[in-house]
C-alpha cells in the first residue's frame, strides 16, 4: 500500500467514512463493551449449529471467526487457539464491543454492514494503526424475508494478504445461518398465528395481528382500521415486552375513538395481538364521505367555513408547504381574488411592489392575499395595518410563517386579525396521512394507492416541505412505479425509511431528530455533534444504531 491514492475505491470511500466519524488512525478505540448480551436473539439461535460446526474447522489453522449483530456489536468468537484469542482480545474485539466503521474504522466487521457484501481487508487497508497486522473476510447475513442485514460473519488471520478461501467458507456458513433465520422466521409467523386465532372468533370483535413482516385481520377489523391504523398500533407495542400486555384510548383514522388492548406475543420478532373496540360512550356521529370533525384538517375547514361568512381581516399561519395558499382559495370561495407575495418586494423593489399593492387594493377584487408577510420590512407595516383597518376595499387576507417565529413588528400586525387560521405541520397529522396522500395520488392518477410498507415508510418521515414536498415524492414515485400500488421500492431513496423507524415511540422519534439535526449542523461529524448533544460520542454512535440513522 503506497498511500491513498492507490486504494481500491471501496477501501478508500471506507477511510472516508472512518474519517467522518471523528477517527484517526492512531485512535484507540473503546468498542463501548456490553456485558448484557442477548444470548438467546434470533441470530445467535440460527447461528449456533453452524458455528460449533465451523469451530471444528478452523482448528489448526491460524484463524479465527467473529460473529456481530446487526448493530455490529459482536456476539460470538471463534478461535483455533489461545494465543490468537490474546492478540484478538488486545486489538479491542472482545464479546459485546462495537465494531462498526464508525468506532473502528475500516474491518470486515463494519465495513460489510455499510456496503451490504462481502469485503476482503488486507492488512494494510485498515484504517486503524492497530488492525494492520491482521487481514479479513466479512460476509453480511441478510434475512430470507426482509432482506435486512441481521448480523456479519467474519475469518481473521494473522497475515498481510487475507486467504482466499476466506470468501466461499464464509459465504457457505452465512447460507446455512440464513435458512435457518428462515426456519426461525416461520416459526415465529406461526407463533403469531396461533396467538391471533386464540382471540380472533370471540365477540365479533375487531383483531389483528401485526409482526416483522405478516399482518393478520379478521373481518371487522378489516372493515374498522385503515393502513394509518396500522402504524399507530405498531408504535403501541413498541415499547412493551413478551408477554406483556396495556391497554390504552385511540383514535382511529375515521375519527372514531377506541379503546385497544395490545399483546406482545413471546416468541416472535416484536410480533403483537390487538384487540379495537370502538368506544361508544364518546363517540359522535360522522357523516359519510367526509372527514370527521374532529380531525385537526376539518376543524381548519370549519373556521375556515365560518371566516368565509364574514369581513374580517384572515391570518392563515403555518410553515411553508402546509397549504397556506390553498386555504387563501378555500377562503375566497367563489369571490374574486388578487395576491401579493411579500417574497417578491426583494425582486421588485419596495416602491414599485407598494405601488402594485395599492393598485389592487383600490381594485375590484373582493379578496387580496398578502402572503409570506414575515417578510415585510418594518417600513411596510403601517401601511398594511391602515389596510386592515379601513371599511372599504377588498377583503385583507395574510399568510405567514408559524406564529411563535414572527418578527415583534409582523406578530403585532397579524395580532389585528380577529380571523387566525393555523394549519398543523404535516408531522403532527399521522392519522390523517393515508387520506392527505391519497388525495394527492388521485390529483396524479385516480388509480394509483400505496402499499402498506410505503405508507410506513413516508409516515416516520418529519416532512420539513409538509404537504408540498409530500406531493414532490408522490409524483416521481407515479412515475418510478411498475403497477398500479407504488412500493417502497418506487420511493426516492432517501424516503425509503427502515420499517423500524416508523414504529418509534414519540419520545424516540424526537430523539431521533434531535441527532439528525445535530449530525447536519455539524456537518456529519459525530464528536462535534455529540458535544452539541451533551453525551459521550459512544453514546451517540450506540443511538444512531439503535435509531436506525443513516450517517
Amino acid at each position: 500500500m503506497t498511500g491513498h491514492a492507490a486504494m481500491r475505491p471501496e477501501i478508500a470511500l471506507s477511510w472516508k467514512r472512518s474519517a467522518l466519524s471523528g477517527l484517526e488512525p492512531s485512535s484507540t478505540p473503546t468498542g463501548d463493551p456490553c456485558s448484557d448480551l442477548d444470548k438467546s436473539s434470533r441470530l445467535l439461535q440460527a447461528a449456533r449449529p453452524v458455528l460449533d460446526e465451523m469451530e471444528q474447522q478452523i482448528q489448526g489453522t491460524g484463524f479465527c471467526v467473529l460473529l456481530a449483530d446487526r448493530d455490529c456489536r459482536i456476539v460470538a468468537r471463534l478461535f483455533d487457539g489461545p494465543t490468537l484469542e490474546r492478540l484478538i482480545d488486545g486489538a479491542g474485539a472482545v464479546l459485546g464491543s462495537r465494531f462498526g466503521e464508525d468506532c473502528v474504522g475500516t474491518t470486515a466487521l463494519g465495513t460489510p454492514m455499510e456496503v451490504r457484501r462481502g469485503v476482503v481487508i488486507h492488512g494494510e487497508e485498515h484504517y486503524l494503526e492497530r488492525f494492520k497486522d491482521l487481514s479479513c473476510y466479512g460476509h453480511p447475513i441478510v434475512h430470507p424475508v426482509t432482506r435486512r442485514v441481521e448480523g456479519i460473519l467474519d475469518m481473521t488471520g494473522v497475515a498481510s494478504r487475507a486467504n482466499p478461501l476466506f470468501a466461499p467458507f464464509l459465504a457457505r456458513a452465512a447460507g446455512d445461518i440464513e435458512r435457518r433465520l428462515l426456519e426461525g422466521s416461520r416459526v415465529s409467523q406461526q407463533r403469531l398465528v396461533d396467538a391471533f386465532q386464540r382471540v380472533s372468533p370471540q365477540n365479533q370483535m375487531a383483531v389483528t395481528a401485526i409482526g416483522e413482516d405478516i399482518l393478520l385481520s379478521n373481518r371487522v377489523a378489516l372493515d374498522l382500521l385503515q393502513v394509518s391504523d396500522h402504524a399507530t398500533l405498531r408504535g403501541l407495542a413498541a415499547d412493551l415486552r413478551p408477554e406483556r400486555s396495556k391497554t390504552v384510548r385511540i383514535q382511529l383514522s375515521s375519527g372514531e375513538p377506541a379503546l385497544v388492548r395490545a399483546d406482545r406475543v413471546a416468541g416472535t420478532d416484536g410480533g403483537a395481538v390487538f384487540v379495537v373496540r370502538p368506544d361508544r360512550r364518546t363517540s359522535t356521529p360522522i357523516r359519510r364521505g367526509k372527514s370527521p370533525s374532529s380531525s385537526v384538517v376539518e376543524r381548519s375547514r370549519s373556521e375556515l367555513s365560518r371566516l368565509r361568512e364574514t369581513r374580517d381581516p384572515v391570518v392563515i399561519s403555518g410553515e411553508p408547504g402546509t397549504g397556506r395558499t390553498t386555504a387563501v382559495r378555500d377562503l375566497a370561495g367563489d369571490q374574486s381574488f388578487v395576491c401579493m407575495d411579500a417574497a417578491a418586494i426583494a425582486l421588485d423593489g419596495a416602491e414599485a411592489w407598494v405601488d402594485r399593492l395599492l393598485t389592487l387594493a383600490a381594485g375590484p377584487s373582493a379578496v387580496l392575499a398578502v402572503e409570506e408577510v414575515q417578510l415585510l420590512p418594518e417600513s411596510m407595516l403601517p401601511l398594511v395595518v391602515k389596510m386592515l383597518a379601513a371599511d372599504a376595499g377588498p377583503r385583507i387576507v395574510m399568510t405567514s410563517s408559524p406564529l411563535g417565529d414572527l418578527p415583534p413588528g409582523v406578530a403585532g400586525l397579524v395580532g389585528r386579525c380577529p380571523g387566525q387560521v393555523v394549519l398543523p405541520p404535516l408531522r403532527q397529522r399521522s392519522r390523517e396521512f393515508a387520506d392527505i396522500a391519497q388525495g394527492i395520488l388521485d390529483s396524479v392518477d385516480p388509480g394509483l394507492r400505496l402499499t402498506a410498507s410505503a405508507l410506513d415508510a413516508l409516515i416516520a418521515r418529519d416532512w420539513p416541505g409538509n404537504i408540498a414536498e409530500l406531493s414532490v415524492v408522490l409524483q416521481a414515485a407515479a412515475g418510478r412505479r411498475t403497477s398500479a400500488n407504488i412500493a417502497v421500492a418506487d420511493l426516492p431513496d432517501q424516503y425509503r425509511t427502515p420499517t423500524r423507524v416508523s414504529r418509534l415511540a414519540g419520545r424516540e422519534r424526537a430523539e431521533r431528530q434531535a441527532i439528525v439535526d445535530a449530525l447536519q449542523e455539524c456537518g456529519g461529524n459525530k464528536v462535534h455533534a455529540a458535544a452539541a448533544l451533551g453525551i459521550s460520542r459512544s453514546t451517540l454512535y450506540v443511538r444512531i444504531r439503535a435509531l436506525d440513522i443513516t450517517v
